[in-house]
């Protein structure tokens, strides 16, 4: 096949979205097909992009095999809604571009949402190329957003949203769906069952191996402490605060500390909040590249997996994956589909969003507990991630799924 892929999110940018579309299209290309991604120059949680992007309209790398081609796109280190209105649109518009004076054929173009507009080029390219167009939705938007109580229901913005979701729902000739639960949602919003496929979130497990670039304990001189990290975005739907509401709460005991790695929205709030408190049993480490991750996870005792609230019932993060593909236990702070995860995986502990206090009893229980419990809690989530959420498996799936949207496609076109 020769697919197009368009990816706001990409690497080096960091995140689950970005991971996602980086391991399918590696896998896709190892299967011996021609992948062509169009992503946004790097910018993303800083709003900066990198100095060799700079006064360019566009680029043509080649990562893993499979041609990325990197468009301009508006960027700001500066917060805001309507900037990043105008960043996700920018893409839109740039991508069309990319994509119709792209020198080659395809047969299917793959858009991955949020952000919802990017659906829009999606469609846009199909038609150009004549291509299907299968729509990916890692989450549902803007009903995401509500959710995490970041816009009322009658929000202009979510009204608009609902009605652009509904249309790019019609026109895609197939929906892919990361959990269970978000199938059901597009099934209750009038989606046809026959346009829907759960193709999961997963990892790479092939590289969540520690490659020891640094020794993390020694470098921020943790010694034999109990060491919980974070490592991803720090943004609203995260839920990051809680990490540090109950580091205040464990000030006096010093044995055990947090590690919080990553940028994102709310990273400039946290540690003004932790300066405040005058918290030393919390470290705060700019964004790392993710062939550190690993060697971070395998440097700390528990992996946190926190989201805002209980609201975001469909939500796995991607965060909770890796953990468990790196061997490593997790406190899980999440309800919904994560939840039910963590329940049939038996991969950590699972306590509730947004509560510190039970999060401070949970890692005072652990810090003192049986070593060995956390390994049985580390070996159980890497068993279920290696046989439910390895990414070539998941990628034959998505394999499926476009196969047989361009044999019926070719069908159509044979009677014709």
């Amino acid at each position: 096949m020769r697919i197009l892929m368009l990816a706001h999110f990409y690497p080096p940018e960091m995140g689950g979205a970005g991971a996602r579309l980086h391991g399918l299209a590696r896998w896709l290309r190892q299967y011996g097909h021609e992948v062509t991604v169009i992503a946004g120059f790097p910018n993303y949680p800083t709003g900066t992009i990198p100095e060799q992007y700079r006064g360019k309209l566009w680029t043509r790398e080649e990562m893993d095999g499979v041609e990325v081609i990197r468009t301009w796109v508006y960027t700001s280190p500066k917060r805001g809604g309507m900037r990043r209105l105008a960043n996700y649109f920018s893409f839109v518009g740039a991508s069309a571009v990319a994509g119709a004076l792209a020198a080659k054929q395809f047969d299917v173009v793959l858009a991955s949402s949020p952000p919802l507009f990017i659906g829009l080029a999606g469609l846009f390219l199909a038609r150009v190329r004549r291509a299907s167009l299968v729509f990916d939705v890692r989450d549902i938007w803007p009903e995401l957003a509500v959710e995490a109580g970041e816009f009322k229901p009658d929000a202009t913005m979510v009204v608009w949203g609902e009605r652009l979701e509904r249309f790019l729902y019609r026109q895609a000739n197939q929906i892919t769906v990361v959990t269970r639960r978000k199938e059901k949602k597009l099934l209750d919003k009038g989606v046809p069952a026959h346009k829907l496929h759960i193709v999961s979130n997963g990892v790479d497990i092939d590289v969540l191996q520690p490659k020891n670039l640094e020794d993390w304990r020694q470098k921020f001189e943790l010694g034999d402490k109990f060491v919980a990290v974070y490592a991803g975005l720090i943004g609203i739907f995260q839920g990051v605060d809680v990490i540090v509401h109950a580091a205040k709460l464990l000030k006096e005991q010093p044995h055990i500390h947090f590690l919080i790695v990553g940028d994102g929205v709310k990273r400039a709030d946290l540690e003004a909040e932790a300066a405040k408190h005058n918290l030393t049993n919390i470290t705060f480490v700019p964004p790392q590249p993710r062939e550190a991750i690993p060697d971070i996870l395998h440097a700390a005792d528990v992996a946190l997996v926190p989201l805002v609230n209980e609201q975001l019932v469909d939500a796995v993060p991607s965060k909770l994956l890796e953990a468990w593909g790196c061997r490593r236990p997790v406190v899980l702070m999440a309800g919904g589909e994560a939840r039910r995860l963590m329940e049939e995986s038996g991969g950590g502990r699972v306590i509730a969003p947004g509560s510190a206090t039970e999060l401070a009893a949970t890692l005072t229980e652990m810090a003192v507990g049986d070593p060995a419990d956390l390994d049985r809690y580390a070996d159980r989530g890497y068993k279920y991630v290696a046989e439910n959420f390895d990414r070539p498996k998941l990628a034959r799936q998505m394999e499926t799924v476009l196969q047989a949207e361009i044999g019926v496609e070719l069908a159509h076109a044979e009677r014709a």
